[in-house]
């Protein structure tokens, strides 16, 4: 079967709105202590052979074995306080 059309509310055919542009001079977001563990670790849990996923699962699964975490937790806070000072800096102009 065919999908219909959404109509709008005149009976047109509803547009979808496009996608909003980033702005390129936008502070990066913060990174998570998991992702500051990813990059200390990657080459550890990598193997040859193993795709973006495999990898993510596998790190997935090692982070939740983790015990101590407060080493990347710090970096992660450090770096939640570097993104909202660059982030009130950019809001400013």
């Amino acid at each position: 079967m065919a999908k219909a059309a959404k109509k709008g509310a005149k009976g047109g055919a509803v547009k979808k709105a496009g996608k909003k542009s980033k702005d390129p001079n936008a502070p990066k977001r913060a990174m998570s202590a998991f992702f500051f563990w990813m990059q200390d670790n990657r080459d550890k849990i990598k193997k040859p052979g193993m795709g973006v996923a495999d990898v993510a699962k596998a790190a997935g699964v090692e982070w939740g074995k983790l015990t101590d975490k407060s080493k990347w937790e710090k970096k992660a806070t450090d770096d939640k306080a570097r993104y909202e000072k660059e982030l009130a800096s950019y809001k400013k102009k």
